[in-house]
């Protein structure tokens, strides 16, 4: 590295991390605290809201929104016209960060696509013939790609292999020295100049676990990409 320098490295799983998020509750559930009225109130606002920016949307891009082909669709078109139009944040004047934060959840959303989307709990357990109490398990241990949904958890699609997980999987978790979920689904997804600009999943789908691995273990580094 240019200076002399070494790059810093947080210290590996084996060594005991610390993150925010590497280790989930084993039950599959996060307590949300959400109690009924909580609830009511944010589904009137929320009504409110949606009702004001159907007003203003355009025809076209209506019956585009409401073609769309589930209800999270619906909702991210008819917001992403509310942040062009300004009609709900602000007056003709739309909150970029609000532009930001929906631009980026809307590309989370089409790269999980792109790889078969995000398996429920129960749909996953029922791909490796286990329960979900077992699942619990494998995602305590980091030994399957996740991601907070709610007050529970998805499960990116893009692990399975014809006989359950894809060879490689836990290898590839075990390396990383990032704790986020999402910043590994996103390095598996993304091409990486240490691949030849591959994405390490079509990588990891070819066998080539250790590369794999390896590219894991630099990504997030400082300097890396």
């Amino acid at each position: 590295m240019a200076g002399g320098t070494t790059p810093h490295r947080t210290p590996s799983r084996r060594a005991g991390r610390v993150g925010t998020s590497a280790k989930p509750p084993a039950g599959g559930q996060v307590p949300t605290g959400a109690s009924e009225d909580l609830v009511e109130v944010f589904l009137q606002r929320a009504k409110r809201a949606l009702m004001r920016i159907a007003e203003h949307m355009p025809r076209d891009r209506l019956i585009e929104a409401v073609g769309a082909s589930t209800d999270t669709d619906v909702l991210f078109r008819s917001l992403r016209d509310a942040v062009a139009i300004g009609t709900e944040i602000e007056p003709d004047t739309p909150d970029p960060l609000t532009e930001a934060f929906l631009r980026g959840a809307e590309r989370k959303r089409e790269l999980l696509k792109g790889d078969g989307g995000a398996l429920s709990a129960q749909q996953l357990a029922g791909h490796l013939a286990i329960t979900q109490q077992g699942l619990g398990k494998k995602r305590s241990k980091n030994q399957v790609f996740w991601l907070e949904a709610g007050h529970g958890y998805a499960y990116p699609a893009f692990q399975l292999g014809p006989d359950g997980l894809l060879p490689g999987v836990r290898e590839v978790l075990d390396a990383f020295n990032v704790e986020d979920s999402w910043t590994r689904v996103n390095f598996m997804l993304t091409g990486d100049y240490r691949l030849g600009g591959a994405r390490p999943i079509d990588v990891l789908r070819e066998g080539r676990i250790d590369d794999v691995a390896r590219a894991a273990a630099a990504y997030g580094e400082h300097g890396a990409a």
